[in-house]
């Protein structure tokens, strides 16, 4: 389903980068928010995402979940290990990778930030 309202936003959106590799980028956040993200108190509450454009035209694409820590999110973000995530950061689809913790300390959001560049056929 977040890929189906991903295409659709990303459309109204107008973003002139690369909609599959968006996509991928929306697809591994969610998948990573549904694996390592739900808590027992949270099981079946939807995820909350976001895709916006920025001025300089680059795509953020959050995605909050119900874990407040990202073990790891060093090496990820440094391409390092396994997983689809990792893979997007090595390829370059993910510009920037960065999350946070909300004020009351209960949820995270992570958010990629993706570069329009040169869209391939």
């Amino acid at each position: 389903m977040a890929r189906v309202k991903g295409r659709v936003g990303l459309t109204m959106l107008n973003w002139h980068g690369s909609v599959p590799a968006a996509l991928q980028v929306l697809s591994a956040l969610v998948d990573n928010a549904l694996q390592h993200g739900s808590t027992s108190r949270r099981a079946g509450a939807p995820l909350q995402v976001c895709l916006s454009i920025t001025e300089s035209k680059q795509l953020l694409v959050d995605v909050k979940d119900f874990n407040p820590t990202f073990a790891d999110f060093e090496d990820v973000r440094a391409g390092v290990g396994d997983g689809l995530l990792v893979k997007l950061v090595r390829r370059g689809s993910i510009t920037a990778l960065t999350w946070f913790v909300s004020p009351e300390g209960q949820t995270k959001t992570v958010r990629a930030v993706l570069s329009a560049g040169v869209v391939e056929p």
